[in-house]
């Protein structure tokens, strides 16, 4: 905000509130920048959290996928044991274990890593949004500080003014001036309400992503973004489709769906069991073997013969293929045309900052510097010196809201294109 030479106490209240709320913002919590904000919301955010397990749950499901099925035992008992030449029969004992048909371990094992890759995906996915949404919010809330502050300054000077032109009304000067200079004092006033409440209002959605209490944030400054040459579009294009996490997703998702029609063909070949039977005799016999325990061997084979339950399964699982190749397809056209949009847009706001910097805010200033000269002199009413300085406090805020653009498209760019590092 730029101070007036020629009204000294306005100058000094504006100072003064700056001081005060520099302390109190202080008092309550240190100071947080966005990086800061970005490492807590990583560590700490329970959506992200959520990914991350079920990233790790499917990772661990790899080696049970691979795994033969559990054998089983059995044990039967004769209420009334069957008399044999050799004594009479007591228990049988039983083991058998299940081999399924050679490659469906190898399929459900690659069925496994492709979901487990799927969730890794999603969960950088997640990291990207994370940190898109977490530099969109921080950045507006930085935004809404610089307009309040600007507003409370400009509230004082105008309450500052108004003690001149009252003297001036008291001395015969025109009454219309001093309501004029209500109105823009009561305008002022409603637009440092609806700043505060947006600033409130970002300040609650940023604690909630990073899992604190509002009143946990401290002040927030953030450095100018960096005026740096980006890759061409149709460079950035090919970079998403090779890089963007979501999109590697929806790929695993297709290989999944292919896994799984594998899967569902190969449930018409038959799956073996084998087995091993021991039979306890007693010794309750005259025969020369009397008492000797027979065991023996067994295999058995499942016999696939509902063919038409097979066959739906492999349908189903075709058409989840299909689906997914189609969810591909149409998630590859939303992305790029999101990312068209966001260049352009990050273009034109970098352009706006420049031309703020260069050209409109320099402008702004002589105008306001005029503006003084001629108040001074008496050329110039109160309410057009405030009319001046209401213009450059436009303009730097719309040079503050334009930085803060380009900020977002930045994040925006990143999470599109996959730079997770």
């Amino acid at each position: 905000m730029t101070s007036y030479k020629c009204i000294p106490y306005a100058h000094g209240g504006v100072l003064l509130s700056a001081l005060l709320g520099l302390i109190l913002s202080t008092a309550q919590a240190a100071p947080l920048s966005l990086g800061q904000a970005i490492q807590r919301a990583e560590s700490a955010n329970f959506g992200l959290n959520a990914l991350h397990q079920q990233q790790v749950g499917a990772r661990e499901r790899i080696a049970g996928a691979a795994a033969l099925p559990d054998p089983k035992i059995q044990y039967t008992y004769f209420g009334e044991s069957v008399e044999t030449r050799t004594g009479p029969q007591e228990a049988i004992y039983s083991m058998s274990q299940t081999i399924p048909w050679l490659k469906k371990l190898e399929t459900r094992k690659a069925l496994a890593v492709s979901n487990a890759d799927t969730w890794s995906y999603l969960h950088q996915q997640g990291v990207l949004a994370l940190r898109r949404d977490v530099t969109s919010v921080y950045s507006e809330v930085v935004y809404q500080d610089q307009a309040v502050q600007s507003t409370e300054a400009n509230l004082q000077l105008i309450d500052d003014m108004r003690t001149i032109v009252e003297e001036r009304v008291r001395g015969g000067g025109s009454l219309n001036a001093l309501l004029r200079l209500e109105v823009e004092l009561e305008r002022t006033r409603d637009q440092l309400d609806r700043y505060e409440q947006a600033r409130y209002a970002k300040r609650t959605e940023l604690a909630a992503l990073l899992s604190i209490e509002e009143s946990e944030l401290g002040e927030m400054t953030m450095d100018p973004p960096v005026d740096r040459e980006l890759p061409s579009l149709r460079s950035m294009l090919a970079t998403l489709e090779m890089r963007n996490p979501e999109l590697l997703a929806l790929k695993q998702r297709t290989d999944s769906a292919s896994q799984r029609a594998e899967l569902s063909r190969l449930d018409k070949y038959p799956d073996f069991t084998v087995g091993v039977n021991y039979i306890q005799v007693g010794d309750d016999s005259l025969a020369s073997d009397a008492g000797t325990d027979p065991w023996s061997v067994s295999m058995a084979v499942n016999v696939p013969i509902w063919g038409s339950k097979k066959s739906a399964a492999i349908l189903a699982a075709n058409a989840d293929k299909r689906s997914a190749e189609q969810l591909y397809r149409d998630r590859v056209l939303q992305l790029k045309a999101e990312l068209s949009a966001t260049l352009a847009a990050r273009a034109d706001r970098s352009q706006r900052v420049q031309r703020y910097q260069e050209r409109l805010i320099p402008i702004a200033e002589q105008a306001l510097e005029n503006s003084r000269t001629a108040y001074e002199s008496g050329q110039l009413s109160v309410l057009e010196l405030i009319d001046s300085e209401r213009a450059l406090l436009e303009m730097h805020l719309n040079y503050a809201r334009a930085m803060a653009k380009v900020t977002q498209a930045d994040a925006a760019l990143n999470a599109l294109t996959g730079a997770i590092n």
